[in-house]
């Protein structure tokens, strides 16, 4: 079903592609700069105690959340935000 068929005065909905040419989207990705967390590249110490309440406090998880998650993906920061969906 084509757009226009789903509204009553079909004349109203302009057309996508004149859109873009009026107001098109700039590109700034030459000056934009990807963001680095330097946090991500660092290990959890579990053995720790300071080390591992910062990481709970982090991630909003309590202690054992936090040695399983670590248990199943290893102790790379990187990888538990992934596993944590942080």
């Amino acid at each position: 079903m084509d757009i226009k068929d789903q509204y009553k005065n079909s004349e109203a909905i302009p057309d996508p592609e004149e859109i873009r040419e009026r107001f098109p989207i700039e590109d700034d990705s030459d000056i934009l700069e990807p963001y680095d967390d330097v946090s991500e590249h660092r290990e959890i110490n579990l053995d720790d105690p300071h080390e591992l309440k910062y990481w709970t406090n982090q991630f909003q998880i309590n202690e054992q959340t936090l040695r399983d998650a670590v248990a199943l993906n290893g102790t790379s920061v990187r990888e538990v935000k992934k596993y944590l969906s942080v």
